[in-house]
């Protein structure tokens, strides 16, 4: 049976209505990519433009007060509105181009697929074949070349774009509001998380560690364990408290003066006026040398120089500047009413970090302590609170949370107690025990410190040697 003419031109005509609507879907698929293509470079490259934006550009901005600087600097003063509003719409465009690109693949493949009779194997070489084309699409032009020109064009894209994203941050307001406050949430809870746990004690422990096995490396221990604890350390940690402090009334004579330089081999003393609380300043007797030939009416007033003042809170390693910066090597340590604390030298701050410095002048002095047995040491009274942490291996501030404003050991007692305890009494202290040996009405003298027997505190060698 013969097939009529007729039938034959409908099928023809029929075929090339489906390739001319294929052809015509294809080429419209194409121009979209493309489209999507551009809006995916040019929405990378603004990122890049505006946030490479720097003072100079918006101090020209804020200079200009045109509508586009206005628009610039309102999206810049909302960074993570505007950077959200990018990366939203950066994300619908390369969707709308996956969606696109896959729709024009489709239509590229064959009749009946790629040969394989399986619609499973279809799909998944139609999806390689879109993310690997759409890969180098985007990493190419959506990603590579519109950052490389927005670097050298940030102004440019950015005045470009500034009016569309006040349309697109509108748009995506809901988007962005929740994107924003959830990353903001995020990061508190990781910066809680993230947080150093790291104390000082584990930093002295980690140093030990490491020289556990070289027994000639206690020095360097010694000056690590200094630097870890200088910044945490405070002028009234290391003082010469207020009783030791040798200094000179200003109604002295010359004479006196040169008195005390000599007796006491000081390079420089304080000098006050009515009392202690009172300082005029320092004088140094390198001043004095000129001078020596005077008498006693000599009036040496005019060589005292100005002291540097510091609060008992302040931490040594800015004391360490501000004697640096004042080219001074003394600092009177007041009180928050103004009282004279005591003293500090710029040899002080650096006995903290190198050990005990001693010139051809010092007279050696005794251990502040005597060791009894492997726990026990009994301490003047009047021994500082930090020396007593270095001697026991503590931290700087191990005390602090119960001294109130205590120096001495002493003083630690009589915060603790309240009163100065009866003799052979002994108080707790934080796993210690703190025994008065000798004390008057008016002052403790000796104290001694039992440690507890399952102690984990790492005794120095010093100490540890004379078991």
């Amino acid at each position: 049976m013969e097939t009529e003419p007729s039938h034959i031109f409908d099928n023809m005509h029929l075929a090339m209505l489906f390739l001319a609507d294929l052809h015509t879907g294809m080429v419209g698929s194409a121009l979209a990519i493309v489209l999507l293509l551009l809006f995916s470079g040019v929405l990378s490259g603004s990122e890049v433009a505006y946030f490479s934006l720097g003072k100079n550009e918006c101090k020209s901005l804020q200079e200009e007060e045109s509508e586009s600087s206005e628009r610039i600097l309102e999206l810049l003063s909302k960074p993570r509105y505007l950077l959200s509003t990018i990366l939203i719409s950066n994300n619908v465009v390369n969707i709308a181009l996956i969606l696109v690109s896959d729709a024009l693949i489709s239509q590229l493949v064959p009749a009946n697929g790629w040969g394989f009779n399986s619609p499973a194997a279809d799909f998944w070489i139609n999806g390689f074949i879109t993310v690997g084309l759409v890969t180098f699409l985007l990493v190419l032009f959506g990603e590579v070349a519109p950052k490389v020109y927005a670097n050298q064009n940030s102004m440019r894209i950015a005045r470009f774009m500034s009016r569309i994203f006040v349309v697109l941050e509108k748009l995506f307001f809901p988007l962005s509001w929740i994107l924003v406050n959830s990353t903001q949430f995020v990061e508190k809870r990781l910066a809680k998380i993230n947080q150093s746990t790291v104390t000082q004690e584990d930093i002295a422990s980690a140093i030990e560690l490491t020289v556990k096995d070289n027994k000639y490396a206690k020095q360097d221990v010694d000056m690590l364990k200094g630097i870890v604890r200088f910044g945490n350390t405070s002028a009234v940690d290391i003082m010469k408290p207020r009783m030791k402090v040798v200094a000179l009334d200003t109604a002295a004579t010359f004479e006196e003066l040169l008195a005390v330089f000599k007796d006491e081999s000081y390079s420089r003393i304080p000098i006050y006026g009515d009392d202690l609380d009172d300082i005029k300043g320092i004088i140094h007797a390198k001043d004095l040398l000129n001078h020596l030939d005077k008498d006693a009416l000599f009036d040496w007033h005019n060589l005292i120089r100005p002291a540097l003042i510091t609060t008992e809170k302040r931490k040594i390693d800015d004391l360490f500047h501000d004697f640096k910066e004042k080219r001074t090597h003394m600092a009177i340590v007041v009180d928050e009413y103004g009282g004279t604390e005591g003293i500090v030298t710029l040899e002080d701050i650096l006995e903290e970090i190198v050990g005990e410095i001693e010139d051809e002048f010092d007279t050696p002095e005794e251990k502040p302590y005597d060791q009894i047995n492997e726990f026990t040491f009994d301490f003047n009274g009047g021994t500082a609170i930090n020396d007593i942490c270095k001697t026991l291996d503590l931290a700087a501030d191990y005390f602090d949370d119960i001294r109130k404003g205590a120096d001495t050991i002493a003083g630690l007692v009589l915060v603790i107690n309240g009163s100065i305890p009866d003799l052979n009494t002994a108080i707790d202290c934080k796993g210690f025990q703190l025994i008065t040996l000798i004390a008057s009405e008016r002052r403790i003298e000796k104290i001694r410190i039992v440690l507890p027997k399952k102690s984990n505190i790492n005794l120095p060698s010093s100490v540890s040697e004379n078991n």
